[in-house]
């Protein structure tokens, strides 16, 4: 079941840049991609399959629509894998470098998650509005100004 989202209002004149088009790219170079327009979330991720599918102890994602993605889709490989909920997620990355640039999951269609570290300019990246499986967050870790949830509330 999809959940009507709105776009990210925190931070008006910060997210309103994102009328503009912004860039990133894979490790390598030989994947770059165009976004344009505001996001409709922003979210750091705690859940296992983001940490490993990250090597981070968190994951940060900046959510568009798929109209508001440009890239060349067959540059990308994909792995698609069902969570330990039965939820299938697609991750996109580079074949050559093995940068994870993107994921898909039917939960939240058509929405699609940028990985916030692959964006050129890291200035456009903001706080994150929501803050995911926060029950898995190291002890050590705060990250301020989030909404946070011990799951996925979506």
């Amino acid at each position: 079941m999809l959940h009507k989202t709105r776009p990210l209002t925190q931070h008006s004149t910060k997210w309103s840049a994102f009328m503009a088009s912004r860039n990133g790219h894979c490790l390598c170079g030989k994947i770059s991609f165009t976004f344009t327009g505001q996001p409709v979330r922003s979210t750091i991720c705690h859940c296992s399959n983001c940490r490993n599918r990250t090597g981070s102890l968190f994951s940060a994602h900046i959510w568009f629509a798929a109209d508001q993605l440009s890239t060349d889709w067959q540059d990308c490989a994909q792995y698609s894998f069902e969570t330990p909920a039965g939820r299938m997620m697609t991750n996109y990355f580079c074949r050559d470098c093995g940068t994870n640039l993107f994921f898909r999951t039917p939960i939240a269609d058509p929405l699609i998650a940028v990985c916030a570290g692959t964006l050129d300019d890291a200035n456009d990246w903001l706080s994150p509005g929501k803050e995911l499986f926060c029950r898995n967050r190291p002890d050590f870790l705060s990250i301020d100004g989030t909404d946070p949830f011990d799951t996925q509330p979506f």
